[in-house]
């Protein structure tokens, strides 16, 4: 139980270190909200920031569910509990994933500061102590090619020989057991699709991600004939329900789940379970947003237990630093700042 003393509410605009995919637009900037949460001098904070052409909801209407919530907080003379919060964050983000996703942070942060425990463990008490993280083709990823195990690549061409030769250069500085991402963010039709595939099928690629448009599902299905190489999706799925479409269809070996687009934890969870008992592989990434948001989406792999290699914390986004980790792993930070 704690009484909140006050929320405070800060918009930013954050330039990037090169123009970003956010969806199949590059932006110069992450636009969002940061949102503290006090109780006297501790305080947890969480961060929104839809994204441009994906997200339902617009930075303007985040910037009023969140507002509405501080109101209706600050206005309480009493100690609260976790779950009057989090029930207040439901209310007041109806709607918008994006404003669900802070609200939490910010109360689980909170709790965790005051229980001195991980964010995970107020999730699940089973949570994973480390979490693995996937490499990216870029200078500005915190990995070293030579030690990941896992990398993805950005693809930009929809040209076999193109593509074969970015896979060999990227291969040139990888372990020889490196595995292979390939993201085409939806840029392929069936026949480029079908001589790319072809050209792959020897590498040792993990999976390859969203080859076409998010509503292009009839050519998921004629590819998934064709080929064993496993394909996940990204931005054909962005709720419960298409997810539930996909898996009942058979046609996606792997989900991308974007925690901002989703929204609550039990959001995320009731995602998880389903595709775990329908066999088919979740992983977890960022929407490339600051370091509090990353660090909530950490807590989150780490409470669901999923020990695959995630995209979150792996990229040097606003800063260039160029500080590289010593592994393709993260422990645990018990806080968000």
């Amino acid at each position: 139980m704690i009484k909140i003393s006050k929320v405070d509410i800060k918009e930013y605009s954050k330039k990037f270190n090169i123009k970003t995919n956010l969806s199949s637009e590059k932006h110069s900037t992450r636009k969002g909200f940061y949102l503290k949460i006090y109780g006297g001098d501790i305080y947890g904070i969480g961060e929104s920031a839809p994204i441009p052409g994906v997200s339902s909801e617009s930075l303007e209407s985040v910037g009023y569910a969140l507002q509405g919530f501080k109101l209706a907080v600050e206005d309480l003379n009493y100690n609260i509990n976790i779950e009057e919060l989090l029930l207040l964050s439901r209310v007041h983000g109806d709607g918008l994933p994006s404003a669900i996703f802070c609200l939490e942070s910010a109360i689980y942060d909170l709790f965790s500061k005051l229980t001195q425990n991980p964010i995970a463990s107020l999730l699940n008490p089973s949570y994973l102590p480390q979490i693995n993280i996937n490499c990216i083709d870029s200078k500005f990823c915190t990995i070293e090619k030579k030690i990941a195990n896992v990398i993805k690549i950005k693809i930009n061409s929809s040209h076999p020989d193109v593509v074969k030769n970015k896979i060999e250069e990227v291969l040139k500085t990888c372990k020889s057991s490196v595995k292979v991402r390939l993201d085409f963010n939806g840029i392929l039709n069936f026949s480029e699709a079908k001589k790319i595939f072809h050209v792959i099928r020897n590498y040792n690629i993990d999976y390859v991600e969203q080859p076409f448009a998010p509503k292009n599902l009839k050519d998921i299905t004629r590819l998934r004939e064709i080929t064993e190489v496993k394909i996940a999706l990204d931005e054909s799925v962005n709720d419960f329900f298409s997810i539930k479409n996909v898996v009942e269809k058979k046609i996606v070996d792997i989900i991308i789940i974007k925690p901002t687009l989703i929204g609550g934890f039990n959001d995320i969870k009731k995602i998880n379970e389903y595709c775990k008992k329908n066999n088919v592989r979740i992983i977890l990434t960022s929407s490339f947003e600051t370091e509090i948001a990353q660090n909530y989406i950490i807590h989150l792999i780490s409470a669901l237990e999923i020990k695959e290699y995630c995209g979150v914390a792996n990229i040097e986004l606003f800063s260039k630093s160029h500080h590289k980790r010593d592994d393709d792993k993260i422990t645990l930070p018990k806080l968000l700042r």
